[in-house]
Parts: C-alpha cells; structure tokens; sequence
C-alpha cells in the first residue's frame, strides 16, 4: 500500500504551487500567498500555501493538501498525483524565469463591456454586404464560416488607413479578432489590408492574453502557431489532436499565468513561422520545459501557407505525434 500521508509530508506545497503559478507575490510568516485561480481572482491574493496545505480566503474557500492542488489544478488522476509525489520536489526543474512574464491580468470590465459591443457591431458587418470583401479574404485563407463565427470575428469598413470611433474608442478599420479567454475579453485586435504594421490594437487591451486558451482544458496536447488565422485554421483542420494557441506575436513572452494553465498538458508543439522571428521565438519557449517540442512544416512559411498549398494539417501534426511517441520508447 502507498503510505500517501509519508509523500505528502516529504513535499513542501510552497514549491509545489511555484512551480504552477510563479514566485508568491506575497509571503507571510510560514504561508505564500497568491491569486487564487480556481476562482480566477482579479484583487488581492486569497490563496494562502503551507508546507503542508493551501486554503483559498477568498471567494471560493477551496482547500486541500497536496495531493488535492495535484488533482484539482493540475487536472491529475490521483495514480498520475501520487506519481508527481513520488519524486523529490527539488528534482524539478523550473522554469527559467527569464523567459517568463509576470502573471498577466485581464483588462478593466468597463473597457471589455465596451470592446465587446464593438466586437459584436463588426460581427454583424462582417455578415452583410459591407463585409464581404472581409469574408471573401478569411474564407480565402481557407476559414470555414463555422470556424469564422465560432471566433466571431468581424468587420469595421474604411480604408486601412482610417480609424472609426466606436463605443468611445478608436477603432482601427479592417477585420476585427477578440481574444476571449478564461471568462474575459483581454484584447481586440485588427488585420488591416494594407500598411505597417499589418495588425493594430485598440487601445485599452492587453496584449499577453493567450488565444485559443479556453480549448487547454479538453486537451492534454497543445499546439503554438504564430498568428490568430494560424490558430484558427490548426484547430479547425486538428483540433481533435491539439488545443492551437497564440501569443500575440513572435517576440512576446509567455507570462506564468498562461504557463499554468499548460500544467496538465504532456506535450506542447510549437509550429511557429518559418523566419527569423520566429525561430527566435520558438526557441524561448523551448527553454521552458522538454515539454515543449518545435516542429516543422513540410514546405511554406506558416501554417495557412501549407494548408492552401495542399498540405494536409491533420496529418502533418498526427505525424508529429507518432514520431515523439517512437522517440520516448
């Protein structure tokens, strides 16, 4: 029988909790205090951690010890916890915390309330005629209309060089993208047709959101391309393989609120483009954890360019994943 009283005290829950959630912003006495996520907290840090247990002072009053935090936030079967336990929590390698941002916070909720009218005002262009030069270019890319109104993308009509005030803000004109994750808008940002640079934000966002982040919790894989269209397209061509995600660009840096949030995934395929940029950008998220493992197209730059070159993404990740397995034997 596993003596799971002996695991659990021979592991300081302190270390543990970093590992998912960063350095404590706060620490008292014997206790390190965080933001508790199983209520996504936006004020103040409830989530209390001892040597021994954790107690969230907040809204949620969730509690446990080890191997409760293993289960619950990590999503693990209690033999897959018991395994983690088993192994010296000073064994693990941590992140390195140079190519991890802070935890990142969602945007005010007067500005998501705003952004999210604007959001569904250009969802409704975009379906009309004034929108279809737009569509006919997402379509073009290869977007199916299920996966345009899954993301609800949208329209705002001018040319690329005019803004529009909408809700109060500036809107930059062309195709709008939002970034809904964990129950927030974080951002709204907008393809132009022309010009540099090729994508703008409206003012107020936050740029170190995760894209596609709420498709993490059904997948123990998970896929990083470079682009939303990118993302898009990977999930709706292999989304059965991988939860696509994207940062907002090559150059930023994955912060440690979004990193926990891949806790649970045994793989995370990084598919970013094939330039400069993005080879420096795949090469940070490598340092981060052997979980992380880079693969390549076949031919063309990005993922889009493959697939309307007749590539077949399904194949081209299902491949990935069969070579890592024969690998690891």
């Amino acid at each position: 029988m596993t003596d799971t009283q002996h695991l659990k005290e021979r592991c300081d829950l302190r270390l543990l909790v970093e590992q998912d959630l960063g350095p404590a912003p706060l620490r008292g006495g014997r206790a390190y205090l965080w933001k508790c996520p199983f209520h996504n907290e936006h004020k103040g840090f409830s989530l209390a951690v001892w040597a021994n247990g954790y107690r969230c002072f907040g809204a949620c009053d969730t509690s446990g010890d080890a191997l409760d935090w293993l289960m619950n936030y990590r999503r693990l079967s209690f033999i897959e916890a018991l395994r983690v336990l088993g192994e010296p929590v000073e064994n693990f390698s941590p992140a390195e915390r140079k190519c991890l941002k802070s935890p990142a916070e969602p945007p005010e909720w007067d500005w998501q309330h705003a952004a999210e009218r604007i959001v569904s005002q250009a969802e409704e262009t975009l379906w009309s005629e004034a929108g279809e030069p737009a569509l006919n270019y997402l379509t073009g890319r290869g977007l199916t209309t299920r996966t345009i109104r899954a993301a609800r993308l949208g329209y705002v009509p001018g040319d690329f060089r005019e803004w529009r005030t909408l809700e109060g803000m500036d809107v930059p004109c062309g195709i709008t993208i939002p970034w809904f994750a964990a129950d927030a808008l974080w951002a709204v940002k907008v393809r132009r047709a022309y010009g540099t640079p090729k994508y703008q934000q409206v003012k107020g966002g936050n740029a170190n959101g995760l894209y596609g982040a709420n498709h993490l919790a059904e997948h123990e894989i998970a896929l990083f391309c470079e682009g939303e269209f990118d993302t898009l397209l990977a999930s709706q061509e292999a989304g059965s393989l991988a939860a696509a995600v994207a940062l907002s660009s090559a150059t930023t840096m994955l912060n440690t609120r979004w990193y926990a949030e891949l806790t649970h995934c045994h793989t995370i395929l990084v598919a970013y483009d094939r330039d400069a940029a993005g080879e420096k950008g795949a090469k940070r998220l490598l340092s981060l954890s052997p979980r992380f493992r880079s693969i390549q197209l076949p031919y063309g730059k990005d993922i889009t360019e493959y697939h309307l070159q007749g590539g077949d993404v399904y194949t081209w990740i299902e491949r990935a994943l069969q070579e890592r397995e024969v690998l690891e034997q």
